[in-house]
């Protein structure tokens, strides 16, 4: 026998193990892949709806302000024509009232697919039912007995236990929305995890499945050729596929860490300050710059800029120099070279026109202002959706934090003469009490009324009335410490908190506002309305009480004294 026959016939074996052997490999290294991008795709549908879950929570949470913002603004409204008689703030209350229901149903129809939400907004609108009821008992009680009987009445009473009873189911909803949130941000966080695990298993697999190909090529030299290039191809593909992996999982955290930080904002300018940081690293290969408009809707101003060219922007200019604003979405268009170019761009934004993106920052119809982005080159369709992504994100924060500002302002002030109202001094009178217990300074309050106040409405008119209030209402804000407190306290009434203000020195500020209301200037309707006094009464803690009531007691006796002592002075108490 030939003794190179077993030599010969060994050749087909080891090539048929050969190519099974690669076989098998790429089978394994492809089923690999579809693994990791099955996860991958997973996982990004999984941070989409984790995203949309959120956008949908912070819509209820808005729609539940919203209501609770409604039902203030009808109550202000409501005493506002109590204390007036003014139709136009009647006017102003029926108004409102529509509005509680439009954002009930709103708030419904959101929660609808939650069983124990929908319970809460059931039971939240059956309380708000009860006080739209209590508040139509008091306008018919006052319209039928006056306002001396509206106050005692059992109506009157009855709201602030309601008004607590909805404060309270607002924030249960609240609490249950934030649950939601973190269970869903927990569920995200775990799913990214593993999707980073099976990354990590997946290249570490790769590697060892690409040396064990190594290794099969130098034992077969005759397919090494085709071998190396079908290894290539698969580690270029495999590459590319981990990092649109890591760069898409990297961007997601990004969006979710900057979600995050605005909603931890407490004000707008908090929020902008923390953009102008977090943006370039969203956006690493652009400059740009967060414009808003103001509230007269005639100016855009920028309050945050990064990078050369957003710095070098306009930072003040009309919404009709900006495309966006006028078309009301991003400008310009994917692909498309632009006709135009925005007057409020640098003049260093690049020679290419389309190197520039403006995109309106809107939330809720309403239109914020404009996200600006210049680069030297035009956005991919990546980055392109990135920044779409990042300006509706930044656009819902913003319009939220702008409600929470509008809500906090309408509970602690008074709409007419824009001091503290009687709350915020029942808040607070307690508290500077016992700051001043604990630093054993002395606090003294102020009770000042308006002289002759009802026959200066009944000559004048209520409208003059309000003029009175509202010019005398600038009067104190101008005339107290920024540490003072500044109070309307009802109808014609009013009362500060002087902070480490002794008897002696409290009578020399309360005769200082007396000489100052004399000179007080009252023009409604281009006429002058006349000369307006004010007497005042003074209450210094420990002296004159050390609890809230006992210190209102005796300032209120005070204020009696001088108005029967001849008005248009300040009395201490006795």
């Amino acid at each position: 026998m030939n003794p190179s026959h077993p030599a010969t016939g060994s050749t087909p074996l080891l090539s048929t193990r050969f190519g099974l052997r690669i076989v098998a490999l790429f089978l394994a290294l492809a089923i690999l892949l579809v693994t990791v991008a099955v996860q991958v795709y997973r996982a990004v549908g999984e941070f989409v709806e984790a995203s949309d879950w959120v956008a949908h929570t912070m819509e209820v949470e808005q729609e539940i302000v919203a209501t609770i913002a409604s039902l203030r603004d009808a109550e202000a409204s409501q005493r506002a024509f109590v204390i007036s008689g003014s139709a136009e703030r009647l006017a102003d209350h029926h108004g409102a009232l529509p509005r509680i229901g439009d954002h009930q149903a709103r708030l419904a129809g959101l929660v609808a697919n939650n069983p124990q939400q929908a319970a809460n907004v059931q039971a939240l609108s059956g309380l708000l039912d009860r006080r739209l009821a209590g508040m139509r008992e008091i306008l018919d009680l006052f319209e039928r007995e006056g306002i001396a009987a509206m106050r005692t009445s059992a109506p009157v009473q009855r709201s602030r236990d309601e008004d607590a009873a909805i404060e309270a189911a607002a924030r249960r909803m609240l609490a249950i929305e934030d649950q939601l949130l973190a269970e869903r941000r927990a569920r995200t966080d775990d799913k990214a995890m593993l999707t980073r695990l099976l990354t990590i298993g997946a290249v570490i697999s790769c590697i060892i499945i690409l040396g064990a190909a190594l290794v099969f090529v130098l034992r077969e030299q005759a397919r090494r050729l085709r071998s190396e290039g079908r290894v290539r191809s698969t580690n270029e593909e495999l590459t590319h596929s981990l990092d649109e992996s890591q760069r898409l999982g990297r961007t997601l955290r990004q969006l979710g860490e900057l979600g995050e930080m605005l909603q931890g904002c407490r004000s707008p300018a908090e929020a902008t300050t923390g953009l102008a940081v977090a943006l370039p690293q969203l956006l690493p290969r652009m400059s740009g710059s967060i414009s808003l408009i103001n509230s007269s809707q005639n100016l855009v101003e920028t309050v945050a800029a990064w990078g050369e060219a957003g710095t070098a922007g306009e930072g003040l200019f009309a919404p009709d120099d900006c495309w966006a604003l006028r078309r009301g979405q991003a400008y310009p268009p994917a692909g498309v070279v632009p006709p135009f170019r925005c007057r409020h761009l640098p003049a260093t934004a690049g020679a290419d026109s389309r190197a520039h993106l403006c995109i309106p920052l809107l939330a809720q119809g309403s239109m914020l202002g404009i996200m600006t982005l210049v680069a030297d080159e035009p956005a991919d369709a990546a980055e392109r959706a990135v920044a779409v992504a990042t300006a509706e994100q930044v656009s819902m924060a913003l319009a939220n934090l702008r409600l929470q500002e509008t809500l906090r302002t309408q509970s602690l002030r008074d709409p007419l003469t824009g001091l503290f109202n009687r709350r915020y001094l029942e808040a607070s009178l307690d508290r500077e009490l016992q700051r001043s217990a604990r630093g054993k300074q002395p606090l003294s309050v102020l009770m000042l009324d308006i002289d002759h106040f009802k026959r200066f409405n009944d000559t004048h008119g209520h409208d003059a009335g309000d003029a009175l209030l509202a010019q005398f209402g600038a009067l104190l804000a101008r005339s107290v410490r920024s540490e003072d407190v500044a109070c309307r306290y009802g109808g014609e009434e009013f009362t500060i908190l002087l902070h480490e203000t002794d008897a002696e020195q409290a009578v020399e500020r309360a005769e200082q506002i007396c000489a100052a209301v004399r000179t007080l200037d009252v023009q409604h309707r281009r006429q002058t309305l006349g000369p307006v006094t004010v007497s005042i009464g003074i209450a210094t803690a420990p002296r004159d009480g050390n609890a809230p009531d006992e210190l209102l007691h005796s300032a209120d006796r005070a204020l009696y004294a001088a108005k029967h002592g001849g008005r248009d002075q300040a009395r201490l108490a006795a």
